[in-house]
C-alpha cells in the first residue's frame, strides 16, 4: 500500500492527501465522474473505492463510508476497503469503530505500517496515548520514514508528558522531513516541554521559514520570546500575524497585548489582553493573563476580578465543584 505518507497537524488527520485525490474542496466533478463510472460498472470494486474516495476528499464521510462498505462487503479481504473505512471511521469521531477497522486490515495485511499508524492514530484519539505508542513504534519498525508515524509518536509521548522520549522523536522527526515545517514545530514544542528553549526558538523559527503562514509556530514563538522578555517587538509582531491568520480563542490576540505591556506600552497591551479575554470569555489563560498585567500596572482589585474569572470558566479538578453563579 503505497501514497500514505502524510504530515502531521499535532494529531496527525492528514488531510485530501489521505484519499490520494485533489485538495479539500476540489474540483465538484470529481465526484460527478466516479458516480458515473460506479454506474457502468456497479460491480467494480475499482469504482466503488473510486466513488468513496472522491467523497472523502469533499469530505462527505458518511457517503465515503457507504460506499467503501459496499467494497467490503463483496470482499471482506479487501485491504483497501478496511483501510478506507478504519480512515472514514475516525474522521466521522468513531475512533472505537476505526481500531475495529483496522484489526480487519491488520488480518489481512499484518506488515502494513500505513495500518499500524492509523489503528495508533485511532486509539490515541481514543484517549489511550500509552497504548498508542507501541503501535506508532512498531509501523516506524516496519518502515523507519513513515511521517506520520513519527510525527504522531511526538504527540503521544508530550500528551504522557515523556519530555525526554518526545524530544528525541521530535529529533528523528526532523532528521527525516528536514523540510517540512511540521517536524520542525513537533520538535521544537517538545524541546520547549523540556526546558531547551533556545533550540525550540531555533526550531520554531525554521518551521516559520519553511512555513511562514503557519500560525502555531508564530504564536509559540512569541509566547516563549516574551516568557523571556526579550525581541518583543518581534514577539509583538509574530503575535499580531498568528492572530491574523488564526484568530483561534484570542490567545495570539492577548500575546500581542502582553508584549505590548511589557515593552512599557502598558495601557494599549492591556487594552488589548482585555479585548481578548471579553473577546473569548471562556478562555482562562487569557484571564490570567490579564490578571498578571493588571497587577503588575497596580490595579490590585481588578487583578483579582479578572483572576476569579478565570478560575471560574476554567478547567476543574476531578469532582472539583464549580463556583456557583
Amino acid at each position: 500500500m503505497t501514497g500514505r505518507k502524510g504530515l502531521l497537524i499535532l494529531l496527525v488527520a492528514i488531510p485530501s492527501i489521505l484519499w490520494g485525490v485533489g485538495c479539500r474542496g476540489g474540483d465538484v466533478s470529481a465526484i460527478d465522474t466516479a458516480r458515473r463510472e460506479a454506474r457502468a460498472h456497479p460491480d467494480s470494486a475499482e469504482a466503488l473505492t473510486g466513488l468513496g474516495t472522491a467523497y472523502a476528499a469533499e469530505e462527505r464521510y458518511n457517503e465515503a463510508f457507504v460506499h467503501f462498505r459496499r467494497v467490503w462487503e463483496s470482499n471482506p479481504n479487501s485491504f483497501e476497503a478496511a483501510y478506507q473505512l478504519a480512515s472514514v471511521s475516525l474522521r466521522l469521531n468513531d475512533p472505537h469503530e476505526g481500531v475495529n477497522w483496522c484489526d480487519r486490515a491488520l488480518a489481512i495485511d499484518p506488515k502494513s505500517a500505513e495500518a499500524l499508524e492509523l489503528k495508533g492514530r485511532c486509539t490515541m484519539t481514543s484517549g489511550s496515548p500509552r497504548e498508542a505508542i507501541p503501535l506508532f513504534e512498531k509501523a516506524l519498525r516496519l518502515d523507519p520514514k513513515l511521517a506520520v508515524a513519527q510525527l504522531n509518536l511526538v504527540s503521544a509521548y508530550k500528551v504522557i508528558r515523556d519530555t525526554k522520549a518526545a524530544a528525541q522523536a521530535g529529533a528523528r522527526a526532523v532528521k527525516i522531513l528536514p523540510a517540512e515545517a511540521s517536524a520542525h514545530f513537533a520538535y521544537a514544542d517538545a524541546l520547549e516541554m523540556s526546558g531547551q528553549d533556545d533550540e525550540a526558538e531555533e526550531h520554531y523559527r525554521q518551521a516559520i521559514k519553511l512555513d511562514p503562514d503557519m500560525a502555531p509556530a508564530k504564536l509559540r514563538l512569541a509566547q516563549l520570546l516574551t516568557r523571556h522578555n526579550k525581541k518583543l517587538q518581534e514577539a509583538h509582531r509574530l503575535a499580531k500575524e498568528a492572530h491574523k491568520l488564526a484568530p483561534g480563542d484570542g490567545t495570539a490576540e492577548a500575546t500581542a497585548g502582553w508584549a505590548l505591556f511589557l515593552m512599557g506600552e502598558e495601557h494599549e497591551g492591556l487594552k488589548t489582553i482585555q479585548n481578548a479575554a471579553r473577546a473569548h470569555p471562556y478562555n482562562h489563560r487569557t484571564w490570567l493573563l490579564l490578571a498578571t498585567a493588571l497587577q503588575r500596572a497596580g490595579h490590585e482589585e481588578q487583578a483579582q476580578a479578572a483572576a476569579a474569572i478565570a478560575v471560574r470558566v476554567g478547567p476543574k479538578l476531578e469532582g472539583q465543584p464549580r463556583p456557583p453563579g
